[in-house]
């Protein structure tokens, strides 16, 4: 290298040429060092992901094609420079091949997804199904070959060549991540191995080739020439890339053997945290983000509740053995007691909605409110009238401060004026504080009003069930009148004031004249009917929804219109979900491209409440039965005897978080909506369930399970036939029940907390921590200045006035440098006058202000009015003219606006 010499006054000769000198000559080991910590990545990688589940394929042909591959590949790293172009065509050679191989390669995918799905889920049901067994290990062995093939290109290219860890992560990260993700263990040295590739290629590609260090530094003179000192060393990444790969591996080992010799162990309670965040994770879910969010921050332990209506997203479910209402009867009563807070009407996409709000658009639902009798009236009103021997009761709920958003109501409530109703679907007391409520009401039996109904609808076939009445004869004057205006409207009336009424229950008529409630209940039931057949019939006209028709067609044909052969289809459909699926906390997801009903009857058969009801309600419609979802929670007969009696004879029962519930609506004509369940092993009596676990092994600390999610709990029944057909083990429900979501759950496997995951997680969280400080410092800035610029003395609010002024200037570049306020003005004004606000009006804003603060005048109201005026045209110019970026900062970041 020419060495250019320059002379200073001093006599110094300073050379642009350095000159090293070192103690001794040292080997060259950084190719070597680079190789290896390749062959690392590439072999660690591959066996890792290999070792976490069994494939179908040919070892010796994947392994044989590994070993040629990566030797290649290695040679062609290593020579470098001189066989880039070797490099290039081969990756062009790949890409031909692998577009050949295409539909192979998809093949392949799915067989091992497959596999994977299998393994994670614990199921026997394969994701993708209708796969031919023979081209099993071909199609796999292709695409390991390929996906080797392309794992040899980056691993060796951006390790050796030229170090970066971005392509390197991206190929090797998400292969190990679909294990981890859904709770496989990785092997264990493999994974150690695969995290001390990924460190030292990071380490690699971020320390500087030739940096200085250990020892002083420093240089040492001779001549007129400066050569570094000897002690001098020079870093090279390669080596510091080894250090870490054998440090990461060494305190992997000394960690493993320093827990066995101690023999240590978490407490219970830390364990317990663990596994609720670790499954909270686990189950974490960008389709069901919301809900995914509520459960972490729940497993944290914030309080966050998200109730969606989305089914077959969850892995397992798990109570926590809390106390989520309070509920105090008046006195014990027999049968189940069903606490409703919602009520799905359209089954789509696996997921349940409400009717569109075109649908109440009928006039029959605008009656409810203007005559004050709703359907959910319809239960208590008919069956006293079926029975006149049923009491009324009243009962009390108290949810936790966690539900006291929801509103829980019983069947059967009896209006006595405070009640309100949310369409035709739900009923809650008008009157509650905090989800605190009472109810008068009669409480149902689903098995004896159908007996009754087909004992009624037996005498109806011998007598004529119209009857007429005149509005005359009823009593209460009120009721009188809304009768009346009802059958004139209606055009009921037949000659005066008698109207028809089709009782399908007979009735005493002093008892109906006496309570014309109950006539006007009828007429606008009659009317309603046709609502409820037109709206909740309807099935999705899917193939999956055909094949589950064509399956249960022998029981879906039973029903003639008859209230007889209703409950015998009803009855037939229970029974056939019973025998044929098994009540199971341990469903696993339904695969997303299944039908949450098609693949919970016909093919992964496990189920709990959501699956049984949203099942039976389906079945019911395919049956021509009108029948709806709910959820809300259960009371049976031994929650009721087991409640603290008071003395006063009523009785205070703590419903657990396992008493939560989801169940069938059932339109029975002449009463109204009941429930019916469908879930196998519920009665009104007490609820025998147990959950399969043939293929949901736990650990001895994870024995007992219990579930979590709100509208898919565990289920309860009406019915009393369903005990029968059921195991009688109670499932024993504790709070150290298996945490929800858990992937990590099967024989085999551990759980792991994914990283990714944790990240995403990390910087939602942050996201939403900044937006919502954004939005406070927005909100008490804004705040702040309407209460500056309205109260307090005149001549303050002037000033703020005109500083809000001057803020709003800057903004447009415009500020006063030399402190004269009447100059500025007049640039100002000359600047934008006219244009953003009325000419003279700064000038006069100025004015105002100097005189607020340097005299003693005080400015009057209109003064205050002006300035008000000058600066929103101000404000709201600059904002009109602003780009659409420059409004945001405007609004979050200047809050100018």
């Amino acid at each position: 290298m020419k060495r250019k010499n320059i002379q200073n006054k001093n006599g110094i000769s300073i050379s642009d040429s350095i000159v090293m000198s070192v103690k001794r000559k040292h080997a060259n080991y950084r190719k070597p060092f680079s190789a290896a910590i390749a062959i690392i990545g590439f072999v660690s990688i591959i066996k890792a992901f290999l070792g976490m589940f069994h494939f179908h394929y040919s070892v010796s042909t994947v392994f044989m094609a590994a070993a040629v591959i990566g030797a290649f590949y290695l040679t062609l790293s290593i020579i470098s420079k001189r066989a880039l172009w070797v490099y290039a065509a081969s990756v062009i050679v790949f890409v031909v091949c692998a577009y050949r191989k295409a539909a192979k390669i998809a093949l392949g995918f799915k067989f091992i997804y497959n596999i994977v799905y299998k393994d994670a889920y614990h199921s026997e049901i394969e994701y993708y199904k209708g796969l031919k067994s023979a081209l099993e290990v071909s199609s796999v062995n292709t695409l390991f070959i390929f996906y080797i093939w392309l794992l040899a290109i980056i691993v060796f290219f951006f390790t050796i060549c030229r170090p970066n860890p971005v392509l390197p992560l991206m190929v090797t990260f998400p292969v190990l991540e679909i294990g981890m993700y859904n709770g496989i263990r990785v092997p264990v040295f493999w994974g150690i191995l695969c995290i001390a590739f990924w460190l030292a290629l990071l380490a690699m590609s971020t320390i500087d080739v030739g940096e200085y260090s250990g020892g002083q530094s420093g240089f040492v003179r001779k001549n007129d020439l400066f050569f570094p000192k000897r002690h001098m060393k020079l870093k090279v990444t390669e080596k510091c890339g080894m250090l870490i790969i054998a440090s990461v591996v060494a305190v992997a080992a000394v960690s493993s053997c320093f827990l066995k010799l101690t023999h240590y162990k978490r407490s219970e309670k830390i364990d317990n945290k663990r596994r609720e965040i670790t499954e909270a994770l686990n189950d974490f879910s960008f389709d069901n983000l919301a809900e995914s969010l509520s459960n972490l921050s729940n497993a944290i332990g914030l309080d966050f509740e998200y109730e969606n209506h989305k089914l077959g997203t969850n892995d397992h479910v798990k109570y926590k053995n809390v106390t989520d209402l309070t509920v105090t009867l008046e006195h014990p009563t027999d049968n189940a007691i069903y606490l409703k807070d919602y009520a799905g009407a359209i089954y789509k996409n696996n997921e349940w909605f409400g009717l569109p709000s075109s649908a109440y658009k009928n006039g029959t639902i605008k009656d409810f409110d203007s005559y004050d009798i709703h359907p959910q009236d319809y239960p208590g009103l008919f069956s006293k009238l079926l029975d006149p021997s049923l009491e009324e009761t009243t009962i009390w709920i108290k949810p936790s401060a966690k539900k006291s958003r929801h509103l829980y109501s019983p069947y059967g409530t009896i209006n006595v004026g405070s009640l309100s109703y949310n369409k035709d679907l739900t009923v809650s007391d008008g009157k509650a504080k905090k989800g605190e409520c009472s109810y008068k009401f009669i409480n149902l039996d689903t098995n004896s009003i159908y007996d009754q109904l087909i004992t009624v609808s037996e005498q109806n076939s011998q007598r004529n069930s119209r009857e007429v009445y005149s509005a005359s004869d009823i009593k209460p004057a009120a009721l009188r009148d809304r009768i009346q205006k009802y059958c004139d409207e209606k055009g009921l009336i037949s000659y005066d004031d008698f109207f028809p009424v089709d009782f399908g229950i007979p009735a005493d008529p002093e008892y109906l004249l006496s309570k014309g409630d109950v006539l006007l209940a009828e007429l606008m039931h009659n009317s309603y009917k046709d609502f409820v057949y037109e709206n909740y019939l309807k099935v999705p006209d899917t193939a999956a929804m055909k094949e589950v028709e064509d399956a249960y067609s022998d029981i879906i044909t039973m029903y003639d219109g008859s209230v007889s052969s209703e409950f015998e289809t009803l009855n037939a459909i229970r029974d056939r979900m019973s025998s044929e699926c098994t009540y199971s906390l341990y469903p696993r997801k339904t695969p997303s491209n299944r039908d949450f009903v098609n693949y919970f009857l016909l093919e992964n058969k496990k189920g709990y409440c959501t699956h049984y009801a949203t099942s039976g309600v389906m079945l019911a419609r395919m049956a021509g039965i009108p029948a709806r979802y709910a959820t809300g929670y259960i009371l049976v007969e031994k929650d009721i005897e087991g409640g603290h009696s008071s003395s006063d004879g009523s009785v205070t029962i703590d419903v657990k978080d396992n008493r939560s519930h989801a169940w069938a609506e059932i339109y029975v004509d002449n009463i109204g909506w009941i429930p019916y369940e469908f879930t196998a092993g519920y009665s009104a009596q007490e609820i025998n369930t147990q959950p399969v676990t043939t293929a949901e092994p736990t650990t001895a600390e994870d024995a007992t399970t219990t579930t979590n999610d709100p509208a898919s709990r565990t289920t309860g029944t009406v019915s009393k036939a369903a005990a029968t057909t059921t195991s009688t083990a109670v499932t024993t429900k504790t709070a150290t029940s298996i945490a929800k979501g858990g992937a990590g759950s099967g024989s085999g496997h551990g759980i792991h907390i994914p990283k990714v995951l944790k990240n995403i997680l990390l910087l939602l969280l942050a996201l939403i921590l900044i937006t919502a400080f954004i939005l406070l410092r927005r909100k008490f800035i804004l705040s702040l200045r309407e209460k500056r610029f309205t109260t307090g003395k005149a001549e303050r609010k002037v000033r703020y006035m005109y500083a809000y002024a001057e803020k709003l200037l800057e903004a447009l570049d415009m500020k006063s440098e030399n402190g004269n306020y009447n100059s500025f003005a007049d640039e100002v004004e000359k600047a934008y006058g006219g244009i953003y606000f009325n000419e003279g009006a700064f000038r006069k804003l100025t004015d105002t202000a100097l005189r607020a603060s340097f005299s003693k005048d005080t400015p009057t109201d209109k003064d205050i009015e002006e300035s008000r005026r000058t600066i929103e045209a101000i404000s709201d110019k600059l904002y009109k003219k602003a780009s659409r970026f420059d409004k945001l900062r405007l609004m979050y970041i200047n809050v100018l606006k």
